[in-house]
């Protein structure tokens, strides 16, 4: 399990520039790397076009992880954004998270946080912005 995540200004720049084209949708994507650096921001199309839901398309989630096989790269978080909140995970955030050991990173127009899901809830997970680009 990730005990922290760290994200370069670069990346935090493409996950907030997706999630506000997506806007007023929910935005998606992946984030892979190594240990706790995310080195990598997939975008991946949310099928259900709602503000407050997401499911990613399958077939642009399965080339993500073919791509990052082949890029000998992990998948370090699920990203989704909240467009009106809440800036945490929801009941449904926390009753469809299948990814254990990965981060829940979520954007809302004042906030990007991540976060561990468990069965039981969550727990905010501590996000480090590091200089520099991919």
């Amino acid at each position: 399990m990730l005990e922290k995540l760290i994200l370069t200004d670069d990346l935090v720049v493409q996950v907030g520039g997706h999630a506000r084209t997506c806007l007023p949708q929910e935005a998606c994507g992946l984030l892979a790397g190594n240990g706790v650096h995310a080195t990598t921001f997939l975008p991946v199309k949310n099928e259900l076009g709602s503000p407050t839901a997401f499911r990613m398309d399958a077939q642009e989630q399965l080339n993500a992880f073919l791509w990052m096989e082949e890029q000998a790269l992990d998948l370090l978080a699920v990203f989704h954004s909240h467009p009106n909140g809440p800036q945490t995970p929801s009941a449904t955030d926390i009753s469809e998270f299948y990814t254990p050991g990965t981060a829940c990173l979520i954007w809302t127009p004042s906030s990007l946080r991540a976060f561990h899901i468990t069965e039981n809830g969550f727990t905010e997970l501590p996000l480090t912005m590091a200089e520099g680009s991919n």
